[in-house]
């Protein structure tokens, strides 16, 4: 999408992830986080419109030049170079700036609160191959989870002579069965919180046509007829490297989740077959 014309692409602006969740923990004033919100994404636009929040490396996945020609970039470089000419570009071109968010699902009501314009892209994937790469990540090993990286709300937990950061996502009282968890399971578990949340408002955004939800699976099998979808959803057209990056999903393939052949709850591959079901016949 980010090759369309008039596109911008935010690749996971921290910021835009943070506020709603702050926002639906109750741990910022939600009309406060609104306005930050609302001024972070018309800055965001802004400077990505001129380059300067946008990847220069070239093995990036989200570089810039996957997304725009050589034409285009050297434009902005030597055309636009002060708000006055970003404000300018914006009234002729009218550009869709694409936020590419993760676990923001429990929160998705923020957007349509800030902005009643929002349209939803919802990639849904098998939970189970959705554990398999935060397991690959080791996104909740011991090491991480005592030692966070990732810049999230955490509660501090005392267990086995160890102070562990539990995720926001973790439901209260369960703190110690989700350590008990292996760590393949407590992937399956995120995936679980993360999903089952947002599962009723998805189905409402459905019914309302203001959500396109894509199975990850069709997308690797058919991207043509995928995007001819998601394009006339949001009213784009394809740019000069559209068709390249099409090609380029076309030689992918969906990985064989070995882990999942491994021992798990009972009661967490309930949770995962139950959600996968309530997805895909949504779909």
């Amino acid at each position: 999408m980010a090759t369309c014309k008039d596109v911008e692409n935010a690749e996971e602006p921290w910021t835009a992830k943070i506020l709603p969740l702050l926002s639906g923990l109750g741990a910022i004033d939600k009309e406060i986080a609104k306005d930050i919100f609302l001024n972070f994404i018309t800055e965001l636009c802004n400077e990505t419109i001129l380059l300067r929040r946008v990847s220069f490396r070239p093995d990036d996945i989200s570089t810039i030049f996957n997304q725009k020609d050589n034409d285009e970039i050297s434009y902005r470089f030597s055309k636009l170079n002060s708000r006055e000419d970003v404000k300018g570009y914006k009234k002729k071109h009218n550009p869709l700036l694409l936020l590419n968010l993760t676990e923001v699902l429990p929160f998705i009501k923020f957007f349509y609160d800030v902005m009643p314009k929002t349209k939803l892209i919802h990639v849904v994937r098998n939970g189970f191959e959705v554990a398999n790469d935060c397991f690959e990540k080791g996104w909740f090993s011991d090491k991480q989870l005592s030692y966070p990286v990732k810049a999230l709300p955490y509660l501090k937990y005392k267990l086995w002579d160890n102070i562990w950061h539990i995720p926001w996502w973790v439901n209260n009282g369960e703190e110690k069965e989700f350590l008990s968890y292996s760590e393949y399971e407590r992937c399956v578990y995120y995936w679980c919180q993360n999903i089952q949340t947002g599962i009723d408002q998805i189905n409402q955004l459905n019914k309302n046509n203001i959500n396109k939800t894509i199975i990850y699976e069709e997308l690797l099998s058919n991207p043509n007829q995928v995007f001819e979808q998601v394009s006339d959803y949001l009213k784009i057209t394809p740019g000069p490297l559209t068709n390249k990056a099409i090609e380029k999903i076309k030689k992918r393939t969906v990985k064989t989740n070995k882990i999942r052949n491994q021992r798990i709850s009972i009661v967490l591959q309930e949770r995962v077959n139950k959600i996968n079901s309530l997805i895909f016949s949504s779909k």
